[in-house]
């Protein structure tokens, strides 16, 4: 993520909106301090991208370190009759 100041950001708005345009980041500061962040528009269809991005930019999740084998994507789910969200809520009590 790259930041710039207000001021910068003024002089050089084409550069950044190039950036933007590219994926980039930007963070904008006045006196060092973040205030706004300058991201790309998305479509609407890839609204659950988006969510898993912002994760991900935030910190909050991680990307896979690499991509899974083809092998991978052949597996059937295993079937569970199971309520795993009750079980889980459960298991947790009243925290």
């Amino acid at each position: 993520m790259k930041r710039v100041a207000v001021t910068d950001l003024k002089n050089r708005l084409s550069e950044f909106l190039r950036l933007v345009k590219r994926g980039e980041t930007v963070e904008i500061l006045e006196r060092n301090v973040p205030i706004a962040r300058l991201e790309a528009v998305r479509p609407a269809s890839h609204a659950t991208s988006d969510h898993v991005e912002r994760l991900l930019r935030e910190g909050l999740a991680r990307g896979p370190k690499r991509k899974p084998d083809a092998a991978f994507w052949s597996f059937r789910p295993v079937p569970c009759s199971a309520d795993a969200v009750r079980i889980l809520l459960e298991e947790r009590g009243e925290r």
